[in-house]
């Protein structure tokens, strides 16, 4: 394989919104005006220890927020929403689909919860003492209760004709799930669920294989009841959210995801739905998307597909899918060769707006420390 060039030597041309800003920070200028901080937010499921385009990304946002910060003059916060209500176990009964959590798992003694979060907190704490930027980690569980998130919750429910086209195109099963009380196994396809709302409260109507019929009612003015929402509802709740944010914390609330979660899903998905909640243009979130990660195949860098097909996926070395194996064989100097390339895509529009490959990146990354093992 050719050597990669290394980043200085490349040339980046300027794509769409990147031919009208001089610097990323022109994205949320008139957001930030009148603010009096910045709430920078992002999010990841606790799938295991992250892969090199989860540490990107991370490193990116708080990247990105040390940028914002110094020239706006506010100070930031970068909020980490942990999806600990990602699966953790899949289970097939009746030839139909159920899961349970990764925090239900945790909970009940089954998961090592140092396995699911040790190595996103490691990154986040690492991220933060770079940046000078503080965060909040902030699980599934506490973000389901909050009260923009469930308002926007009953707004869904009580208008499901409208908002099944947006969130479930394909079959029209809004995917609000709640799960069984006492095995806590959740119906993933949604096959038998029912969702109502009244004026205060939505009610969840599923069943178990093994217990039977369950409701789960969700309070919305409180913390009662518990739901799993899938990521098209939650992406419109988050949207909700951080709208609402903008008067709770006199905030300019700024989303920072992946650039897979721009494009069709942000024009089909968000942007219709925060229209039909009737939140005005004006207030919603500003999105910005970091770079995606690319296999060498060409998509998105996937753990999902390497935990599944092993080294037949694309020929990846084992340290790009996991943090802890990446800092065993290069050491420390590889999250500050990652960080120096995080720091330019946060400068420069030309740098941020665009995809990298894993050999670009495998091109920054310092020496192996176990030549036996040397990544390509």
């Amino acid at each position: 394989m050719a050597p990669i060039a290394r980043a200085e030597a490349l040339n980046f041309a300027p794509v769409g919104i990147a031919h009208l800003t001089g610097s990323n920070t022109d994205l949320i200028r008139a957001a930030a005006s009148g603010a009096t901080r910045l709430r920078i937010t992002t999010v990841a499921q606790l799938n295991g220890h992250p892969h090199v385009g989860t540490v990107m990304t991370v490193m990116c946002v708080f990247a990105l927020a040390r940028r914002f910060s110094h020239d706006v003059s506010l100070p930031a916060t970068v909020v980490f929403d942990a999806l600990d209500n990602a699966p953790g176990e899949h289970v097939e009964i009746g030839g139909e689909h159920y899961v349970r959590t990764v925090a239900d798992l945790i909970e009940g003694g089954e998961l090592d919860p140092a396995d699911r979060i040790s190595g996103f907190t490691r990154l986040l704490a690492w991220a933060a003492n770079r940046s000078g930027i503080r965060y909040e980690f902030r699980p599934y569980t506490v973000y389901q209760q909050l009260s923009p998130v469930r308002e926007c919750l009953h707004h869904i429910a009580s208008d499901l004709d409208r908002f099944a086209p947006i969130v479930a195109p394909a079959d029209g099963i809004v995917r609000i799930r709640p799960r069984c009380p006492q095995c806590r196994l959740m119906d993933k396809d949604a096959r038998h669920l029912t969702i109502t709302a009244d004026g205060g409260a939505v009610h969840l109507d599923s069943r178990c294989p093994v217990h039977g019929r369950y409701r789960e009612t969700i309070d919305i003015a409180g913390t009662g009841g518990w739901y799993d929402a899938n990521t098209p509802v939650r992406s419109i709740q988050k949207g909700y959210l951080l709208a609402a944010e903008r008067d709770q914390y006199q905030a300019c609330s700024i989303s920072v995801d992946g650039s897979d979660w721009g494009g069709a899903w942000h024009a089909h998905v968000l942007a219709p739905a925060l229209s039909t909640l009737g939140v005005p243009a004006a207030q919603w979130p500003v999105s910005i998307f970091t770079p995606l990660i690319l296999d060498r195949s060409g998509g998105k860098l996937s753990k999902t597909l390497y935990v599944r097909y092993g080294k037949d996926y694309a020929d990846l070395p084992e340290a790009f899918m996991n943090l802890d194996i990446l800092l065993e064989r290069h050491g420390d100097p590889a999250l500050d060769a990652l960080w120096a390339e995080a720091a330019l895509w946060a400068q420069h529009p030309r740098r941020l707006h665009r995809a990298y490959t894993v050999d670009y990146l495998a091109g920054l990354l310092p020496a192996d420390q176990t030549p036996s093992q040397r990544i390509a």
